[in-house]
């Protein structure tokens, strides 16, 4: 389940209300969405409330100015002396007391949560143990509050939660107002990056070498914990490039971001995210559509550049490659820090505008003006066919 959103404080005396409280009369019996009812209780957004319905069990967030109804409950935040409370309760399922102690050190005062967390990334088992105690404490918590409310659980729950299914329906609870446009078609990209465009610059494709970014489950999969829904759209445009590139004998490169061990390779990733792909897991593999083909490199990465700390430089360097073209995701992470970094070590940056995905249009748009305004030529994926086609139909490569 999520981690807690705001910092929590110690318990202000007494048990817990819901701990507490009396069971009421049963007023529904209903199979329970019980992961949905975990995302909505650990959600401290304020705009943004959840109810449980009574006649099905199932979890929905309430429109801009809806009310809960009569055949509902509207599900309250879990409060925060909660999350400290269930940090106390599994120091005493620490063996080792050095760790216990460090651990207990952490939760005095203020930003007690963020170094609770920081420190378990030096130790990966126990970090799961952590995860698995926490959503037990969570659902236990739940079935109390149902109690509470008067609903009984037709349903037990889960013994350990699906954490991809949650990452989806904290996807699902997110306010959206509009349908975001996807990068290249409402996304009216061209007029955004017109004040710097240079179209008489294209990559020379004997000297160029394609770059695609990250196009891990994570990102490109629905089921993936960060799902991007821009990401379809972007991944069957660059399908297309990836063939021609294919086909055209040209060097292509894919990036991989994943942590063998966060204390050791998260960096400031690791302070600032709270939840990092880890080694192993399916979110960090490609997706089937850019799986590498014999000879194709894949570079693994554990921050936002894929020239940082790997061998990319030295092996385009050897291919006489003097100019990269970048798709993938995100534009505005990954995508364009990896193209920054491309150009202060003099290569010629070319960067696709639709052949790459972000989490908001807003994003996608500030991503694509900078590196328009300062750091590279911003083409869509056509434009990138129609310069591969034409040094073929001339028989010149771009040489």
């Amino acid at each position: 389940m999520s981690d807690e959103q705001d910092d929590p404080a110690p318990p202000a005396g007494g048990p817990d209300e819901i701990q507490s409280a009396t069971p009421a009369p049963t007023r529904a019996r209903v199979a329970v969405d019980w992961e949905g009812l975990a995302v909505a209780a650990e959600n401290q957004r304020t705009d943004l409330r959840h109810v449980l319905e009574l006649a099905s069990g199932q979890v929905r967030p309430l429109e801009a100015g809806e009310e809960c109804s009569e055949a509902a409950v509207l599900v309250p935040p879990r409060p925060p002396r909660e999350g400290w409370r269930t940090m106390h309760l599994f120091l005493d399922q620490i063996e080792d007391p050095a760790v216990r102690e460090k651990l207990g050190a952490a939760l005095v005062g203020r930003g007690a949560f963020r170094r609770f967390k920081d420190l378990l990334l030096a130790y990966p088992e126990l970090r799961q143990q952590w995860f698995a105690f926490k959503d037990a404490e969570v659902l236990a918590y739940l079935a109390r509050w149902l109690a509470r409310e008067g609903v009984a659980p037709s349903n037990e729950p889960p013994a350990r939660p699906d954490r991809s299914r949650l990452s989806a329906a904290v996807r699902r609870s997110a306010p959206a107002p509009a349908p975001a446009p996807l990068p290249g078609e409402a996304l009216d990209w061209r007029a955004a990056v017109a004040p710097w465009d240079r179209p008489g610059t294209v990559f020379r494709p004997r000297r160029a070498a394609l770059l695609v970014v990250d196009m891990q489950r994570a990102f490109v999969d629905p089921a993936g914990s960060a799902f991007l829904p821009a990401a379809p759209a972007a991944c069957e445009r660059l399908v297309a490039l990836v063939a021609a590139w294919r086909a055209a004998h040209l060097p292509l490169f894919f990036t991989r971001h994943a942590h063998l061990e966060p204390r050791q390779d998260g960096g400031a990733l690791s302070r600032f995210w709270r939840t990092l792909i880890l080694e192993g897991t399916r979110d960090a593999e490609l997706v089937d559509a850019f799986r590498p083909q014999t000879g194709e490199r894949v570079v693994l990465k554990h921050t936002y550049s894929a020239f940082a700390g790997t061998p990319l430089e030295q092996a385009l360097r050897g291919l006489g490659v003097e100019d990269v073209v970048v798709g993938g995701v995100m534009t505005d992470l990954c995508c364009e820090t990896t193209a920054r970094e491309a150009f202060v070590r003099d290569f010629n940056v070319f960067f696709l505008a639709d052949g790459t995905a972000t989490a908001t249009p807003e994003l996608q748009l500030g991503s694509l003006r900078s590196v328009a305004h300062g750091f590279g030529r911003v083409l869509g994926v056509d434009e990138a066919l129609g310069v591969l086609a034409a040094a073929w139909a001339q028989g010149s490569g771009g040489g």
